[in-house]
């Protein structure tokens, strides 16, 4: 699965998530809805409604100069922000300032947005990793998942690639991925994000051997 994240953040990333799956090179895209493109994003969907369109749920603003805020509010998950009412640029940070409740919040307050706008959810993905960060950032994310029937990027296979980019985290999120296949929805065999990190002079030939030696199942590649 050829998958395009950050879709709504620009209208730069609007077109090429859109090239790219109409040239049928990527299968699907997922959506930031808190950020200022979405508008346009809504609309294309209207006029594509068979796009594979999911939600790129976004707990961090990463940039210096272009920022969001959580789509919930300062007010009901002030966890969630920085000194400037912005979500916090890393990570790490997320991991060390905002409560499981909040982060469910504010899943819920950008799937409300999605809906609010039409745009279809065909799954349910995390910007920067967030929602790997912590098992308990992990938990509730499956259990909104489950509970609205939206399949999840969740890794519960050989995970060759998972493991190899962040074994810790890989394991102890298992302990859910049951609970998610018991649920109705689907599990990945593999998930592989190196690719972020490849120069563009050196992305054909990698992709190339990437795909020679992947194993067989389901993997989705970001």
């Amino acid at each position: 699965i050829f998958h395009v994240d950050d879709v709504g953040m620009s209208h730069s990333s609007n077109v090429g998530a859109i090239d790219a799956t109409e040239k049928g090179v990527a299968t699907s895209f997922s959506v930031m809805t808190p950020c200022s493109w979405v508008p346009e994003t809504a609309q294309y969907l209207k006029a594509h409604p068979d796009a594979d369109s999911g939600l790129h749920l976004t707990l961090t603003s990463e940039w210096k100069l272009y920022r969001w805020g959580p789509l919930a509010g300062k007010a009901r998950v002030p966890g969630l922000v920085d000194e400037e009412g912005c979500l916090w640029h890393s990570v790490q940070q997320v991991a060390t300032h905002a409560t499981p409740d909040e982060i469910e919040r504010e899943i819920r307050a950008q799937i409300d947005r999605a809906e609010t706008l039409g745009v279809p959810i065909t799954h349910l993905d995390s910007h920067m990793g967030t929602l790997f960060a912590r098992p308990d950032y992990f938990e509730r994310f499956a259990r909104v998942g489950i509970e609205k029937g939206i399949p999840m990027l969740t890794v519960g296979g050989h995970m060759t690639y998972a493991s190899q980019e962040n074994k810790e985290a890989a394991t102890k999120l298992q302990p859910w991925i049951k609970k998610i296949w018991n649920a109705g929805l689907p599990v990945l065999d593999d998930l592989h994000t190196a690719s972020y990190g490849w120069q563009p002079a050196e992305k054909t030939e990698k992709l190339l051997a990437l795909l020679q030696e992947l194993k067989p199942g389901v993997t989705e590649i970001i």
